[in-house]
């Protein structure tokens, strides 16, 4: 067991460096068919899923805003930002000042389950949902006052370090991904300065949700199987398992020895399923 830890260790080590540039990526978006949900301004059947990459507090994550585009892709939609008391209540739940690596953080409307806040990584229970006009709302901007609603022939999922001074403003984007066959200006910055792989050149039906199948470097598809709270599988899975792996290292828990052992098992089967090693 000693080898193969070294060798996740090592493994770990070779993780992209764009890992630590941000500490919140957008992981997947789901399109429904729903109607926008009474005082909440997101779409009831529709959720946005992010997985945080670094130790981050409540604090930082509700000094962030996020949002998506209209369908055109060329001017911002909804902005919304985390609720912080609701988010430090996950962290006193666990018992942890700060969210660990891996962890993923889903935004859904009303149609798709009640607000879960019962984060306890520790003992394997790595996700948050918050529910649109509870734990996540609408920004108090009222330069750009729209909804979160995904569309068809595009859109473009965001999360920012500022709020956006106009429907235009993507400055303080930390990342995003999208879908549109004919990117308009948002789209398009965001292919320029995150890559052209942040956003998938097609439109979508509804029931579609846009997944990253890659880990820093996305690899979208579109799929009518989305995975809530849950890693994408392929390379997505063996990123978020080797987040985790490193989040547990860096938690304060006296018997966390066990829990590191249990997650390079984890990661070490994760690894072979998919060829990366053989026994």
């Amino acid at each position: 067991m000693t080898s193969r830890l070294v060798i996740v260790l090592g493994c770990l080590a070779l993780l992209p460096a764009q890992l630590w540039g941000a500490a919140i990526m957008v992981n997947e978006y789901y399109n429904g068919g729903g109607s926008v949900g009474p005082g909440t301004k997101m779409v009831k059947d529709e959720f946005i899923e992010f997985v945080i990459t670094e130790t981050t507090t409540a604090s930082s994550l509700a000094a962030l805003t996020f949002g998506d585009s209209n369908d055109a892709t060329s001017q911002l939609g909804g902005v919304f930002h985390f609720d912080q008391s609701t988010l430090q209540q996950a962290l006193d739940n666990a018992q942890l000042s700060a969210f660990l690596p891996g962890t993923l953080l889903v935004v859904a409307g009303t149609d798709l389950g009640s607000q879960s806040l019962g984060y306890d990584p520790l003992n394997g229970s790595w996700g948050i949902q918050l529910v649109a006009g509870q734990g996540a709302l609408d920004s108090p901007e009222t330069k750009i006052n729209g909804n979160i609603s995904i569309g068809n022939n595009g859109d473009t999922v965001w999360i920012s370090s500022s709020t956006p001074s106009r429907n235009s403003d993507t400055s303080g984007f930390i990342h995003a991904i999208g879908h549109d066959n004919a990117p308009g200006l948002v789209a398009a910055n965001v292919a320029s300065v995150f890559g052209s792989e942040n956003i998938l050149p097609s439109t979508i039906t509804t029931g579609t949700s846009v997944a990253n199948l890659g880990d820093t470097t996305e690899s979208l598809v579109a799929s009518t199987t989305p995975t809530m709270g849950e890693a994408n599988g392929g390379q997505n899975s063996l990123w978020i398992d080797g987040l985790r792996f490193v989040g547990l290292a860096s938690a304060p828990e006296p018997g966390r020895g066990m829990l590191l052992l249990s997650a390079a098992g984890a990661f070490i089967l994760r690894r072979q399923r998919q060829g990366g090693l053989h026994a």
